[in-house]
């Protein structure tokens, strides 16, 4: 049976996709590029056998195992998930919300309401910057359109470097889940972890073809991969992944704040 993998398109999910997409075992998956949003969907209605889903679906989505040693974090500035408002204003009291995210969104709800004592108003929209912030004060813009948000343009908050200053942790924003059925296959976690280092093993060739489609300079891209994002899921990652699910179950988000799963029965902590 060939694996249907829910594919990020964006370029932080880029080196544990690539294998997918062009490794030399391709021909055995079906791939389906999505957003996280989506991705989500696709796992919870069935549409994908194993997704690249936002950390905080984990709570929301019954009977998911999690592939252990991979994930979409960052340990400071992650760079590509930010809020952004026009330099003159310092209010917040709407907020243009990306509709591609899903734990950013509850990241952001964290960090405005719990940690600053702010209680805006939120608008879901799709990711246009220019739109969103003539409708709103601010805007939460994911992925590969936020790279094109210069703090020379807007006034920036990068939630990744938010999120480190507060908890102290690294925030992990996405990782690879799938049903219980599929996580029973022998061999799961090695092929994952093998994708995983073939794609960071070739971030140079990613970044060169990325910058074409988005149209920013290789070596910016490149600087991106390597210094603002982390693929891995250790210990730290899994204590701030605890952190964020208590907050985010506290401040109602979530329903439950259930410990993760690893597939393969893989220890929990």
């Amino acid at each position: 049976m060939r694996l249907k993998i829910s594919l990020v398109h964006y370029l932080n999910a880029a080196p544990l996709g690539w294998f997918f997409l062009h490794g030399p075992k391709r021909h055995l998956f079906d791939t389906i590029p999505s957003s996280p949003a989506i991705c989500a969907d696709q796992i919870s209605g069935g549409g994908a056998d194993i997704g690249l889903i936002p950390s905080i679906e984990y709570q929301r989505i019954d009977g998911l195992s999690v592939i252990p040693g991979v994930a979409i974090a960052a340990r400071n500035e992650v760079r590509s998930v930010l809020l952004v408002r026009p330099r003159d204003s310092t209010r917040i009291r709407t907020v243009a919300l990306d509709t591609s995210s899903r734990s950013s969104i509850a990241l952001l709800r964290l960090l405005l309401e719990t940690h600053m004592g702010l209680r805006p108003r939120y608008i879901p929209h799709e990711p246009d910057v220019g739109a969103m912030l003539r409708q709103c004060d601010a805007a939460l813009i994911i992925g590969d359109p936020a790279l094109h948000c210069s703090p020379d343009e807007y006034a920036v908050m990068d939630l990744g470097a938010a999120w480190q200053g507060w908890q102290r942790t690294p925030f992990v924003f996405s990782f690879w889940a799938c049903g219980e059925k599929i996580s029973r296959q022998a061999g799961l976690t090695d092929l994952f972890l093998e994708a995983k280092a073939w794609g960071v093993a070739r971030m140079e060739e990613i970044a060169a073809s990325y910058s074409c489609r988005l149209n920013l300079p290789r070596a910016f891209l490149e600087n991106y991969l390597r210094s603002n994002l982390d693929h891995n899921l250790g210990p730290e990652h899994k204590e701030g992944l605890s952190r964020f699910y208590r907050l985010a179950f506290e401040a109602k988000l979530t329903s439950r704040a259930s410990p993760i799963r690893f597939v393969a029965g893989e220890p929990e902590n």
